[in-house]
Protein backbone atom coordinates (compact mmCIF):
# COMPACT_ATOMS: atom_id res chain seq x y z
CA UNK A 1 0.00 0.00 0.00
CA UNK A 2 3.13 2.33 0.82
CA UNK A 3 4.56 1.91 -2.91
CA UNK A 4 1.38 2.29 -4.76
CA UNK A 5 0.81 5.70 -2.30
CA UNK A 6 4.33 6.94 -2.98
CA UNK A 7 3.87 6.05 -6.74
CA UNK A 8 0.80 7.98 -6.97
CA UNK A 9 2.27 10.98 -4.96
CA UNK A 10 5.06 10.98 -7.39
CA UNK A 11 2.92 10.76 -10.56
CA UNK A 12 0.72 13.53 -9.45
CA UNK A 13 3.55 15.97 -8.64
CA UNK A 14 5.10 15.24 -11.82
CA UNK A 15 2.05 15.92 -13.79
CA UNK A 16 1.59 18.97 -12.44
CA UNK A 17 5.26 20.10 -13.25
CA UNK A 18 4.47 18.93 -16.49
CA UNK A 19 1.33 21.22 -17.04
CA UNK A 20 3.40 24.11 -15.91
CA UNK A 21 6.54 23.48 -17.85
CA UNK A 22 3.74 23.24 -20.70
CA UNK A 23 2.30 26.17 -19.79
CA UNK A 24 5.19 28.01 -19.67
CA UNK A 25 6.52 26.67 -23.09
CA UNK A 26 3.36 27.74 -24.32
CA UNK A 27 3.64 31.39 -22.92
CA UNK A 28 7.01 31.55 -24.87
CA UNK A 29 5.71 30.68 -28.18
CA UNK A 30 2.63 33.77 -27.58
CA UNK A 31 5.94 36.43 -26.19
CA UNK A 32 7.85 35.22 -29.41
CA UNK A 33 5.02 35.62 -32.01
CA UNK A 34 4.42 38.99 -30.69
CA UNK A 35 7.90 40.28 -30.84
CA UNK A 36 8.27 38.93 -34.23
CA UNK A 37 4.76 40.20 -35.03
CA UNK A 38 4.59 43.15 -37.87
CA UNK A 39 2.71 45.64 -35.09
CA UNK A 40 3.48 49.07 -34.88
CA UNK A 41 4.76 49.87 -31.52
CA UNK A 42 3.90 53.64 -29.75
CA UNK A 43 6.38 55.40 -27.65
CA UNK A 44 6.65 58.07 -25.27
CA UNK A 45 9.14 59.33 -22.93
CA UNK A 46 9.29 61.45 -19.63
CA UNK A 47 12.43 63.18 -18.29
CA UNK A 48 13.33 64.05 -14.69
CA UNK A 49 16.17 66.30 -13.55
CA UNK A 50 16.52 67.02 -9.91
CA UNK A 51 20.41 68.94 -10.19
CA UNK A 52 19.97 69.36 -6.63
CA UNK A 53 20.08 65.85 -5.87
CA UNK A 54 22.43 65.11 -8.86
CA UNK A 55 19.99 62.76 -10.17
CA UNK A 56 18.50 62.77 -13.77
CA UNK A 57 15.92 59.97 -14.93
CA UNK A 58 14.75 59.16 -18.52
CA UNK A 59 11.90 56.43 -18.66
CA UNK A 60 10.62 55.02 -22.35
CA UNK A 61 7.76 53.64 -22.43
CA UNK A 62 6.39 51.49 -25.19
CA UNK A 63 3.15 50.11 -26.42
CA UNK A 64 2.22 47.48 -28.77
CA UNK A 65 -1.38 46.93 -29.47
CA UNK A 66 -3.31 45.03 -31.34
CA UNK A 67 -7.07 45.72 -32.30
CA UNK A 68 -7.63 47.15 -28.97
CA UNK A 69 -6.38 44.59 -27.52
CA UNK A 70 -2.44 45.32 -25.11
CA UNK A 71 0.42 42.85 -25.89
CA UNK A 72 3.19 44.48 -25.04
CA UNK A 73 4.02 46.91 -22.75
CA UNK A 74 7.96 48.09 -21.85
CA UNK A 75 9.69 50.50 -19.82
CA UNK A 76 13.15 51.19 -20.19
CA UNK A 77 14.70 53.21 -17.20
CA UNK A 78 18.44 55.29 -17.79
CA UNK A 79 19.33 56.83 -14.55
CA UNK A 80 22.28 59.03 -13.52
CA UNK A 81 23.55 59.88 -9.92
CA UNK A 82 25.96 62.29 -9.33
CA UNK A 83 27.46 61.56 -5.65
CA UNK A 84 30.83 63.49 -5.06
CA UNK A 85 32.80 62.98 -7.82
CA UNK A 86 31.30 59.26 -8.37
CA UNK A 87 28.61 59.01 -11.38
CA UNK A 88 26.10 55.76 -11.10
CA UNK A 89 24.62 54.91 -13.89
CA UNK A 90 21.76 52.35 -13.66
CA UNK A 91 19.68 51.07 -16.59
CA UNK A 92 16.44 49.02 -15.97
CA UNK A 93 13.64 47.50 -18.34
CA UNK A 94 10.94 45.74 -17.60
CA UNK A 95 8.60 44.18 -20.48
CA UNK A 96 4.98 42.91 -19.60
CA UNK A 97 3.47 40.84 -22.20
CA UNK A 98 -0.29 39.98 -22.40
CA UNK A 99 -2.98 37.59 -23.98
CA UNK A 100 -6.02 38.85 -24.41
CA UNK A 101 -5.08 41.50 -21.87
CA UNK A 102 -4.29 38.98 -19.72
CA UNK A 103 -0.94 39.36 -18.29
CA UNK A 104 1.41 36.22 -19.26
CA UNK A 105 5.01 37.36 -18.83
CA UNK A 106 7.28 39.89 -17.62
CA UNK A 107 10.67 39.89 -18.17
CA UNK A 108 13.11 42.12 -16.32
CA UNK A 109 16.64 43.75 -17.12
CA UNK A 110 19.36 45.62 -15.23
CA UNK A 111 22.71 47.19 -15.20
CA UNK A 112 24.14 48.69 -12.47
CA UNK A 113 27.91 49.14 -12.49
CA UNK A 114 28.98 46.75 -15.20
CA UNK A 115 26.61 44.20 -13.52
CA UNK A 116 23.71 42.61 -15.45
CA UNK A 117 20.82 40.99 -13.91
CA UNK A 118 17.83 38.72 -15.96
CA UNK A 119 14.75 37.39 -14.52
CA UNK A 120 11.12 36.08 -15.57
CA UNK A 121 8.11 36.17 -14.43
CA UNK A 122 5.57 34.10 -15.62
CA UNK A 123 1.18 34.25 -14.87
CA UNK A 124 -1.53 32.15 -15.42
CA UNK A 125 -5.01 33.38 -14.59
CA UNK A 126 -4.07 36.64 -12.51
CA UNK A 127 -1.13 34.00 -10.55
CA UNK A 128 2.06 33.85 -10.39
CA UNK A 129 2.54 30.47 -11.89
CA UNK A 130 6.86 30.82 -11.99
CA UNK A 131 9.70 32.81 -12.02
CA UNK A 132 13.59 32.43 -12.64
CA UNK A 133 14.79 34.69 -9.86
CA UNK A 134 15.12 32.54 -6.54
CA UNK A 135 15.31 34.67 -3.25
CA UNK A 136 13.48 35.71 -0.35
CA UNK A 137 11.79 38.76 -2.17
CA UNK A 138 11.08 36.75 -5.39
CA UNK A 139 7.17 36.34 -4.70
CA UNK A 140 6.65 39.72 -3.57
CA UNK A 141 7.87 41.02 -6.52
CA UNK A 142 5.65 38.66 -8.81
CA UNK A 143 2.68 40.12 -6.64
CA UNK A 144 3.82 43.84 -7.06
CA UNK A 145 4.82 43.11 -10.46
CA UNK A 146 0.86 41.24 -11.21
CA UNK A 147 0.31 45.10 -9.49
CA UNK A 148 1.61 47.07 -11.35
CA UNK A 149 0.17 45.94 -14.75
CA UNK A 150 -3.60 45.60 -13.20
CA UNK A 151 -2.75 49.37 -13.03
CA UNK A 152 -1.48 49.85 -16.80
CA UNK A 153 -4.40 47.56 -17.75
CA UNK A 154 -7.27 49.72 -15.59
CA UNK A 155 -5.87 53.22 -17.26
CA UNK A 156 -5.41 51.87 -20.62
CA UNK A 157 -8.85 50.87 -20.45
CA UNK A 158 -9.81 54.39 -18.64
CA UNK A 159 -8.75 55.80 -21.65
CA UNK A 160 -10.32 54.14 -24.02
CA UNK A 161 -6.90 52.53 -25.90
CA UNK A 162 -7.88 48.88 -24.82
CA UNK A 163 -11.10 46.94 -25.09
CA UNK A 164 -13.16 46.68 -21.71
Amino acid sequence: MKIFLIAYLLFISLSVCSQDSSRIKQIDSIVNVINSSNLIPVYDSVSQDMPVLGLKIKTYLTILLDDRKLKKYGVLVNSSMKEKENLKETVSYTIFYYDKNELIKVEERGIEDGQTGNASWYYADDNPLYYTLKNDRSEERATTLLAMSKLTIAELKRRGLINQ
